[in-house]
C-alpha cells in the first residue's frame, strides 16, 4: 500500500494522486474468514475492481491480478500506468483486490487484538488464491476459456506477488515483484546504510539530515517536548516520535524525492535560524511524502474502531510476523542511536499494550528468497538503486528460472517501475520495463502451450 511504505510501510505504488484514476464503485466478493480453520465457513465482503474490460481478448484469456497491500484502495491504475501498459499489450483483464483489514475489506467488526489474529500474509495469500480459483471457474463457465493469471504487486504486495507464484503455481503463471520485501529481517541496519548512500548522491544532504536529527536528540536530552507540537502532533511520546521523525527523511528518499528533500534541508539550514520554523517546514514536507504522524503515534495505533487508516493494522503485521525493523546503521547512523532491537520491542509492546514480537524464522523458513528461488520459476524481481528496501528483496537472482533487475538512475526509488509510462522516462527504466514485458509474454505463452497441447 504501502503506500509502498517505509518500515512503517512498504506500500504505495504511484506516488502522486494525479497519476491515478478516480475510484469507481467496488464489486464485492464472498471471501473466507479463516482459510486455516476448515470447520469455519464464515465469510465476509472483500472489495475488488475490474479494469481494461474493453481491451480484454476473451479468446486469449490473459488476466492480471494487481495486488493491493497495506492501505485502503483509493484509486485504480490509470491508463498511463505500467500495469495498464502490460494489460493493453497482452489484451488482459485486470482485477484489483483490496487486502483484508484495509479500507472497506473488513473481516471483523473491530480491530481488537483477538480479531487481528486473522491479519497475516498467509491469510492474505489464501484470500488471493481463493479469489483466483473462483474467478477462473466463473470465466470458464461464462466464456468457456481457460484463463492464465499473472500477479503484479509492489513492496509488501510485491512480496505477496512472488509468494503467490511460489505457493500457488497451479493458479499463477508468473509474478512481477516490484521492490518485493520477501525477507523478514529483524535487525535491518542495511536499510539505514542505503539511506546514507542514496542521500550522499546530493552534496551535503546526509550531513544536513544528521543536523536535523542531532537537534531532536538535544531536545530529548533536555526534556523539551515543544518539538512534538511543531511537528503537528502534540500527543507524541519520544518512542513513537523517533520512528515518525526518521521516516520523513526515509520516505522522501525511498520514493525518489531525494532531490526535493535535500533542497528543503539546505534551504532551511541556510536561510532560517529558528528551529521551530525549520521543523514546521519539515513536517509539512513529510505530510505530502507519506510520513503522517497518525500512522506512527501510539495514541492512534491503539484505537480499535475501524477506520480508513492503516497504522494499527500494518504495525500489527510487522510486529507479529514481518519485522523489517529499521535499526541504526553500523557507521554514521542518521537515526537516534538507541533505535535498536530493544527500542522495537518497546514500540510493539506499547502499540498493543502487551507482549508481541515477530518470529522471523517462521516467516523466512517458508518464504525467504534463497529458499524460494531454488524451488520456483517465473518470478521477476525489480528494485530501484536508491531504495533502502532493496536489501529485503531479491537484488540478484540465483535461481535459473527467476530474474532480477536493479534499476539505476537519479531518484530510482521504491516500486519505480510501476508508475507512469512516459516517453521521456530514463533509459534504464525503459530497459527494465521492456524486460518485464518480455518475461510476462514468455510466461503466458508457456501456459497457452500447456493448455492447447496438453504439455
Amino acid at each position: 500500500g504501502l503506500f509502498c511504505l517505509s518500515l512503517g510501510k512498504p506500500g504505495m505504488i504511484v506516488k502522486s494522486s494525479d497519476s491515478l484514476s478516480d475510484l469507481p464503485a467496488a464489486q464485492l466478493f464472498d471471501q473466507m474468514k479463516n482459510h486455516f480453520d476448515h470447520s469455519n465457513s464464515e465469510t465476509w465482503k472483500q472489495r475488488f475492481w475490474i479494469e481494461n474490460e474493453s481491451g480484454y481478448n476473451k479468446d486469449k484469456g490473459n488476466v492480471i491480478l494487481y495486488i493491493e497491500g497495506e492501505s485502503a484502495v483509493t484509486h485504480l491504475q490509470s491508463d498511463k500506468s505500467f500495469v495498464m501498459h502490460v494489460a493493453k499489450k497482452y489484451e488482459a483483464l485486470v482485477y484489483v483486490v483490496e487486502h483484508r483489514f484495509y479500507g472497506e475489506s473488513q473481516p471483523a467488526e473491530n480491530w481488537e487484538l483477538e480479531n487481528l489474529s486473522l491479519l497475516s500474509h498467509d491469510q492474505g495469500l489464501a484470500d488471493l488464491a481463493y479469489f483466483i480459483q473462483k474467478k477462473m471457474d466463473e470465466l470458464k463457465k461464462r466464456e468457456n476459456v481457460d484463463t492464465k493469471w499473472v500477479t503484479i504487486g509492489g513492496s509488501y504486495s510485491g512480496a505477496l506477488s512472488a509468494w503467490m507464484r511460489y505457493k500457488y503455481p497451479h493458479l499463477v503463471a508468473g509474478a512481477l515483484s516490484s521492490s518485493g520485501v520477501v525477507n523478514a529481517i529483524l535487525d535491518f541496519y542495511e536499510f539505514g546504510e542505503q539511506i546514507q548512500r542514496s542521500a550522499k548522491r546530493s552534496e551535503g544532504c546526509f550531513e544536513n539530515i544528521r543536523t536535523f536529527v542531532k537537534y531532536a536528540v538535544d531536545q530529548m536530552e533536555s526534556d523539551k517536548t515543544d518539538i512534538f507540537e511543531w511537528m503537528g502532533y502534540a500527543d507524541f511520546e519520544w518512542d513513537d516520535f523517533w520512528f515518525y521523525y526518521a521516516d520523513i527523511f526515509v520516505e522522501a528518499i525511498q520514493y525518489g524525492s531525494r532531490k526535493d528533500l535535500c533542497e528543503l534541508l539546505h534551504k532551511q539550514l541556510s536561510e532560517t535560524q529558528v528551529w521551530e520554523e525549520r521543523l514546521k517546514a519539515l513536517a509539512e514536507f513529510g505530510n505530502t511524502h507519506s510520513a503522517v504522524p497518525k500512522n506512527y503515534a501510539f495514541k492512534e495505533i491503539r484505537k480499535t474502531e475501524i477506520s480508513q487508516g492503516m497504522g494499527r493494522q500494518w504495525t500489527y503485521q510487522y510486529c507479529s510476523a514481518l519485522a523489517y525493523f529499521n535499526t541504526p546503521s553500523r557507521y554514521l547512523p542518521f537515526r537516534w542511536k538507541n533505535m535498536g532491537i530493544e527500542y522495537w520491542k518497546r514500540y510493539c509492546q506499547k502499540s498493543f499494550n502487551g507482549a508481541i514480537f515477530p518470529n522471523t524464522f517462521h516467516t523466512n523458513s517458508q518464504y525467504a528468497d534463497l529458499r524460494m528461488q531454488n524451488h520456483t520459476s517465473n518470478i521477476f524481481f525489480t528494485n530501484g538503486a536508491e531504495d533502502p528496501w532493496q536489501w529485503a528483496t531479491v537484488r540478484f537472482a540465483v535461481g535459473k528460472n527467476v530474474e532480477s533487475y536493479l534499476i539505476d538512475y537519479p531518484g530510482a526509488g521504491h516500486c519505480c517501475d510501476l508508475g507512469y509510462v512516459n516517453d521521456d522516462d530514463p533509459e534504464e527504466l525503459k530497459k527494465a520495463r521492456a524486460a518485464i514485458v518480455e518475461a510476462i509474454g514468455k510466461w503466458l505463452a508457456q501456459i497457452f502451450k500447456l493448455i492447447t497441447q496438453g504439455g
